[in-house]
């Protein structure tokens, strides 16, 4: 597993934590939003701590490019000094509001 903070979930999505990488990385690719991104996806808002210590960064800025390729409206905040905790939720609640507001409302 390369990010070993995540070696905790790899149970709860009913994997061996021993199975195979090759079996590992093929659900991984099953589960990622990433594998399903495309013209047709929804308006979409990622926020996501620069602090965060359980999902990289890199992820949302992978999803962030994704979109911006597949031409999807969306947009990317990131909360500084925010990690999976309240410090990007509280913010990020009320960027989710606003954006449900102004997208998805009309």
């Amino acid at each position: 597993i390369d990010y070993p903070q995540m070696a905790m979930f790899i149970p709860a999505l009913g994997i061996d934590p021993k199975a195979p990488k090759n079996d590992i990385e093929a659900l991984a690719q099953k589960l990622s939003p990433l594998t399903y991104v495309n013209a047709k996806y929804p308006p979409t808002l990622i926020v996501h701590g620069d602090s965060d210590k359980i999902v990289p960064l890199q992820q949302a800025q992978a999803m962030d490019q994704a979109l911006t390729k597949a031409g999807v409206d969306h947009k990317l905040e990131v909360i500084p000094g925010g990690g999976h905790d309240d410090k990007t939720f509280g913010p990020g609640l009320i960027k989710a509001l606003q954006w449900f507001k102004d997208k998805l409302l009309k």
